[in-house]
């Protein structure tokens, strides 16, 4: 018994120092945590969400709102998360859009850096109108691709040269507050300038890919467009 009580005592403080750690976790680390939480949750939620289209659901009677519905409860727990840890000194704090500087910013909720909008005729006015292929097969050879993201990249715009176009569940994080019932127009309050439009993404549709998935910033979650059609667009960094 005494041999027993001897080799199962280290295990205890082993375990005991394990469980200090864990309650050890800084405030940033919870707010980390709680992040990629919210991330992998909404991500789950636009999964199921798009396995009603492919599975034939009516896209306005159940699509889009379910869609809508991912949106809005993602969005919703930035306000939370700023509750929980006011005054903490974390990522969890502050604005949810942060202003680089640099015609950028920066998005605290999904760490995506996003393209800021312009109106003054440049590679970045909100009002530029792009097609996503030139045609079958349908590859990404566009505008949007050899002229707007090109240009952005070859110029290594606010430091990076890693722009792309977001991807449908990406782009849907900048909608408030979701589909149907926007309350502001456009659906966003992001910095700098959007029009109330459709927006390409860069996710082609899995069943026809002469389509690619849209956001409309007038209602939120949209169908698609045939990818030679022109569209408004705003580029993304960061992600996965």
């Amino acid at each position: 018994m005494r041999i027993a009580t001897r080799t199962f005592v280290p295990a205890l403080a082993a375990l005991a120092l394990v469980a200090g750690e864990a309650q050890a976790a800084t405030a940033e680390q919870s707010c980390q945590k709680a992040l990629s939480l919210a991330a992998g949750t909404y991500l789950q939620c636009m999964e199921k969400a798009m396995g009603l289209y492919y599975g034939g659901a009516d896209f306005l009677g159940k699509v889009a709102p379910a869609f809508g519905k991912c949106v809005d409860k993602y969005t919703a727990n930035w306000p939370k998360l700023v509750k929980k840890y006011d005054g903490q000194s974390t990522s969890c704090s502050g604005d949810r859009y942060l202003d680089n500087g640099d015609g950028t910013f920066a998005d605290r909720l999904t760490s995506l850096v996003w393209e800021t909008k312009t109106n003054d005729s440049s590679v970045h006015d909100a009002n530029n109108f792009y097609p996503w292929s030139t045609g079958s097969p349908f590859k990404e050879d566009g505008t949007v691709f050899t002229t707007f993201l090109n240009t952005l990249n070859d110029g290594g715009f606010g430091g990076s040269n890693g722009w792309r176009l977001p991807s449908f569940y990406e782009l849907n994080t900048l909608v408030e507050p979701g589909y149907p019932n926007c309350s502001v127009d456009p659906c966003t309050t992001v910095p700098g300038e959007t029009v109330s439009g459709y927006y390409w993404s860069s996710s082609t549709f899995r069943d026809y890919p002469g389509d690619a998935w849209l956001v409309s910033f007038s209602t939120g979650p949209a169908s698609g467009d045939f990818k030679t059609s022109g569209n408004y667009v705003r580029a993304v960094r960061g992600g996965s």
